[in-house]
């Protein structure tokens, strides 16, 4: 009888060693894989976000860009877990802060408020979308200001405790998208809809923007020098990587973008790299992104409506202090 008792739990044993190893196989083969029935109720999900979008005006979609989340769901979510290394000193080396700013750039231009803000804007003339794009730029920044002071003085570890809670964002775009409208701004959500605004004045080459961003780059400059004043590396990493506001392609694009000296023959380097890429408008049924992450999913179709934006994908420290130094030439 003791050896049945020893038979059954040696094949209870191997049957569960089994099916441990069966699934564990296949959430390491097939992360993103999902099934019919989930991809209907995330295509649900994606029109009520577009019905909700359709309803808003331009003052009111580029208010929402202080709450929006990088991939508004549905969509990808990549370089959340990128590891950023460091050298001997302890600090973040060149090419993974390059890669940080490129992640940075391809979740904003992922999120279909921000494509929503810049079909908007580019639909107003010129002088009225320069008009609201430095209002909103003075206004956010001066929120952004108060916030950050505030955290740099305390050192603190953890940006993440003004984020902005995702089970609202997840809600509002559900259909209800006041709610992140009635919210009040939280540090990461300003500091991405600066990021936001300035792209699309830079794409939209709107030159009366030129000043303010200009103060935006300055003060940037300014932050980088602060953090080396902070001895503790950790807290130092966690200013670098989540509360300056230098990221090297986004203020490289706006800068270049609406300067009008972009025809001076000592930037002509710079307009080469100044690329037009497509994207699907914010109202498609798939995004380039989405498309990553999603099964059996139509992909963007060549009939659908693109939108053009403009920025670089490479843009080194040593660049941009070359572009900064020929924008102040006289």
């Amino acid at each position: 009888m003791k050896k049945v008792y020893a038979i059954i739990i040696l094949v209870v044993f191997v049957a569960n060693v089994a099916v441990v190893k069966y699934y564990h196989q296949r959430r390491t083969t097939t992360p993103f894989e999902y099934t019919v029935f989930s991809n209907v109720l995330i295509e649900e999900r994606l029109e009520r976000q577009v019905v909700a979008l359709k309803t808003l005006s331009v003052e009111e979609t580029v208010q929402l860009l202080s709450g929006m989340e990088y991939y508004l769901y549905p969509g990808a979510f990549i370089g959340g877990s990128t590891i950023f290394l460091r050298d001997a000193d302890g600090n973040t080396i060149a090419e993974s802060l390059y890669e940080r700013d490129k992640i940075e750039v391809e979740r904003i231009l992922s999120n279909r408020v921000f494509r929503k803000s810049l079909q908007d804007l580019r639909e107003m003339p010129k002088n009225q979308a320069s008009n609201l794009l430095n209002r909103e730029l003075g206004e956010t920044l001066s929120k952004y200001l108060e916030l950050y002071r505030a955290f740099y003085e305390a050192r603190s570890l953890d940006f993440n405790v003004l984020s902005s809670s995702i089970d609202n964002i997840s809600e509002a775009m559900d259909g209800n998208i006041h709610i992140i409208m009635e919210e009040p701004p939280v540090f990461f959500g300003l500091r991405k809809k600066l990021f936001a605004l300035v792209l699309i004045a830079g794409s939209l080459e709107l030159t009366d923007v030129h000043e303010k961003i200009k103060e935006i780059d300055v003060l940037a400059q300014k932050q980088k020098e602060e953090s080396r004043c902070i001895e503790d590396m950790h807290i130092r990493r966690n200013y670098i990587l989540s509360a300056l506001l230098h990221n090297n392609l986004v203020l490289a694009s706006g800068l270049y973008g609406t300067s009008s000296r972009k025809g001076d023959a000592a930037l002509k380097p710079f307009s080469d790299r100044f690329v037009i890429h497509q994207i699907v408008d914010f109202s498609a049924p798939a995004t380039e992104y989405d498309v990553m992450v999603r099964h059996d999913i139509v992909a963007p179709r060549p009939d659908e409506e693109y939108i053009n934006v403009r920025y670089f994908e490479q843009m080194t420290n040593e660049d941009l202090d070359e572009l900064r130094r020929i924008l102040a030439l006289p």
